[in-house]
């Protein structure tokens, strides 16, 4: 709903009969959190009514605080200051509602000309803000740094936190406050003499009024245009737009007072002496009518533009005398604006001497003494003027020692970023430390059982402890893949996975997928069932290894919690361009089914759908989540339709570009035992297991194996004798793998390939085999057929 509708809907219920004082309390606190936004009053009749609910339990501290504001804007400063102070006293006031009391409690300070107070409350506010966590607030806290700064000149500091409140209220949506923002930072503008800089912001504010439906930044942009023009001396532009400022809907006394002022002062520059007489008049008058409890340069300067005009007509004895009074006025109000003072003294001795030059005209004959009061007027003036630059000075270094103060805040509070930052980053080094060495700690063991399951199902010829053998290996290799979940969901965290897209055939890719779990399907009594659309293109580009990975998981999951029937994987045709196509990828199976609580968290990290899953049926619970976060790279998610005991269906959506000019494949032929012909291989190993599972995964090769026990006797091997090809492990005593393949590469120049065997299987352990020189990388558990393919890469019959 409009705020414009909001306001008119709020305001005739709080007037009504219709509601109860409680009910009118929760309106009336809704209704102020507007008020505040716009920096407006309500009527009297309203006021009245917020008054009476004021002092309800929940609504009521918002209330006044809405009410102190109101006071403030109607220059009833006694009663806005003793309300906002009674409502900082409260122990017991809620973190939000105190830091909105502080915030708008500044801003009735900086309206009455207060500021010796708003540095010490905005550090208050900070404090609030960041201990509570109000994010919500900081875009109102940093503009109400943004107006301290503005009210002190510090005018760069003031546009940094500006636009800093600008960029949050339109993360916001908060038009109202973009409005303020957008407003004063074309004031600002306007103040360093900017003028087409402060236009252009106005305009802007303007423009945003159609995100507000009460003409808010309309009148802000209208005011902020009239005073930039009064300002740079285009009265033929200022003068229609403020009579537009003063017959606004939303215009007050505040403002209307200022464009009287102004207009005043065009149409005196103008020659225009009646008429600048008559904006005069009306300027006072709102003044003293509607800000009686002001007292302000604002009004003093009304005094000091009737002494312009008069001495402007030729009367400089009454020049002189509402001089001396905007002078005294001036000094009463005890502000801050010393430059104002220097041009004061400086007009106070040329109208003097003017009004010495008419009196020798016009009056031969007037007495000494009159002479001599004037000149004693003048010097108590300048006495009276003197005391207050001292008062200046000393504001000024109070000033000083404030923002001296703040600065020193502000390094104590980036050194605590400083730390905060260097304990995270170290916190998140031990977690890769962590994670790298409980993987070769459980890769190392896993190895030995892998390889000789593998080994010894080969050389198995009794079914039955074929079967058992093949138990021990699918078990242990359930094991890894959780190793390698957590690896993946450290990657994910880091932000270092990426997709490596490439030509595949994506029949093909479902086939190894079909192959890797038949037999898993077809031991627990089910049947896999792929269900590919014809119209597919069959070559797409795209990482096989994380597609397959999604797939696998899914298909894994559907065959752990499903007991009989099918599992269909099925790949759906949605849509084709000349470039690409977009398809349904999903798995569907007749399991235990998923209820609608247990979906609401089911893709978060480490959980399962139940505790007793987990104990039942295995797994870490963070399948699922690198399943969505590997989608999330192909700019889709998972999506999941499931009922209780019936079954589930996971399923995404992708596009994938198709290959217009199909590379040739290479024909894929499996490695055999007997396809080396007696080269020598340098085994560096120092686990004696280890070496075993090697050994046996090579015992039917002809290759002649050399082993060497760590990475000094490596080296000393490689200097008596030559060998065609190196597996060299990386964590080894005396000399590690690094170190070792680093000499042979830089001291010795050998040129032999080395591949890395080891446990350490993440991202950074093989960019750190890569750079000290290795040429390939074969992660343990090692599988024979990898370990064969990759022998076989860098050696040849030829």
């Amino acid at each position: 709903m409009p705020v414009g509708e909001v306001l008119d809907t709020l305001e005739s219920r709080l007037l009504s009969n219709d509601y109860t004082q409680s009910e009118k309390a929760r309106i009336g606190a809704l209704y102020v959190v507007y008020m505040l936004k716009i920096h407006h009053s309500a009527s009297d009749k309203v006021i009245a009514v917020l008054e009476s609910v004021s002092q309800d339990k929940e609504s009521g501290p918002v209330i006044r605080v809405g009410l102190a504001r109101m006071y403030g804007i109607n220059a009833e400063y006694s009663k806005s200051y003793y309300l906002f102070e009674g409502l900082l006293k409260q122990a017991s006031l809620a973190p939000d509602v105190r830091a909105l009391a502080i915030a708008y409690l500044i801003v009735t300070y900086s309206e009455n000309q207060v500021f010796a107070s708003n540095a010490r409350l905005i550090n208050t506010l900070s404090e609030l803000i960041f201990s509570n966590q109000l994010e919500q607030l900081l875009p109102l806290h940093n503009y109400m740094v943004a107006d301290y700064y503005h009210s002190i000149n510090s005018l760069d500091i003031a546009l940094e936190y500006y636009e800093k409140s600008l960029n949050g209220a339109l993360s916001q949506q908060d038009w109202l406050l973009v409005s303020d923002n957008l407003y004063d930072i074309g004031i600002l503008h306007r103040n360093r003499g900017n003028y087409d800089a402060a236009i252009s912001y106005f305009r802007k504010a303007e423009d945003n009024d159609k995100n507000i439906d009460i003409n808010y930044s309309e009148y802000l942009a209208l005011y902020g245009m009239a005073t930039t023009y009064f300002n740079s001396g285009q009265y033929d532009l200022a003068l229609p737009l403020s009579e537009a400022v003063t017959s606004h809907p939303l215009t007050s006394a505040f403002y209307d007072t200022e464009i009287y002022k102004w207009r005043a002062k065009a149409f005196l520059d103008m020659k225009q002496y009646a008429e600048a007489e008559e904006a005069l008049d009306i300027s006072r008058k709102m003044y003293d009518e509607d800000r009686t409890a002001e007292q302000t340069t604002w009004r003093a300067e009304l005094e000091q533009i009737a002494a312009h005009i008069t001495a402007a007509r030729g009367d400089y004895k009454t020049a002189f005398a509402q001089y001396e009074q905007f002078h005294e006025d001036y000094l009463d109000a005890k502000k801050y604006e010393d430059l104002e003072l220097i041009e004061s003294a400086n007009l106070v001795h040329q109208i003097e001497q003017e009004r010495e030059k008419a009196s020798e005209l016009e009056k031969e004959n007037e007495s000494i003494s009159a002479l001599l009061t004037a000149i004693e007027s003048a010097r108590a003036t300048q006495q009276r003027y003197n005391q207050w630059l001292v008062v200046v000075i000393v504001l000024g270094i109070v000033t000083l020692l404030i923002i001296l103060y703040l600065l020193r805040k502000s390094r104590h509070t980036n050194q605590l970023y400083a730390d905060a930052k260097a304990k995270a980053e170290l916190q998140d080094k031990l977690k890769t430390d962590f994670l790298s060495n409980i993987s070769h700690e459980i890769r190392t063991p896993l190895n030995a059982i892998i390889g000789f399951g593998q080994v010894l199902t080969e050389k198995l010829d009794n079914p039955k402890h074929k079967r058992l053998t093949n138990q021990i290996v699918n078990s242990s290799e359930m094991l890894l893949q959780l190793i390698n979940d957590l690896l993946d969901f450290s990657k994910i965290e880091a932000g270092k996975l990426e997709l490596d897209a490439e030509q595949y055939n994506i029949r093909h890719s479902l086939k190894k997928l079909a192959d890797i779990f038949h037999g898993q399907a077809q031991n627990k009594g089910l049947k896999l069932v792929f269900s590919i659309d014809p119209e597919l293109p069959p070559v797409l580009i795209f990482d096989e290894l994380r597609f397959k990975q999604i797939l696998a998981n899914l298909i894994s999951n559907a065959i752990k919690f499903s007991s009989e029937g099918k599992i269909e994987i099925r790949l759906k045709l949605l849509r084709i361009d000349e470039e690409s196509c977009t398809f349904e990828a999903g798995v569907k199976d007749t399991g235990i089914g998923i209820s609608e609580a247990q979906k609401e968290t089911l893709f978060e990290p480490f959980i399962q759908a139940e505790s007793s899953t987990a104990r039942k049926y295995g797994g870490s619970g963070l399948g699922l989540h690198i399943c969505n976060q590997l989608l999330s790279l192909m700019d889709s998610k998972l999506e999941l339709e499931s009922e209780t005991g019936k079954g589930s269906d996971f399923f995404f959506t992708v596009t994938m570009p198709y290959a217009t000019q199909i590379k040739p494949v290479k024909p894929v032929t499996k490695t055999s035992d007997n396809t080396f012909s007696g080269q020598r291989l340098l085994l560096v190993e120092d686990n004696d297991i280890n070496v075993e599972v090697i050994l046996a995964m090579l015992s039917t090769t002809s290759l002649q194996i050399t082993r060497a026990a760590n990475g000094r006797e490596a080296v000393q091997q490689m200097v008596d004798n030559t060998f065609d090809i190196v597996l060299m492990d990386i964590q080894m005593p005396e000399m590690d793998g690094y170190e070792a393949t680093r000499h042979i590469r830089q001291e010795m120049g050998i040129t032999t390939p080395v591949i890395a065997l080891t446990a350490n299987a993440m991202s950074q352990d093989i960019e750190a085999c890569c750079a000290a020189g290795m040429n390939d990388h074969i992660s343990k558990p090692v599988q024979k057929d990898t370990l064969l393919d990759t022998i076989m890469k860098y050696l040849s019959n030829d």
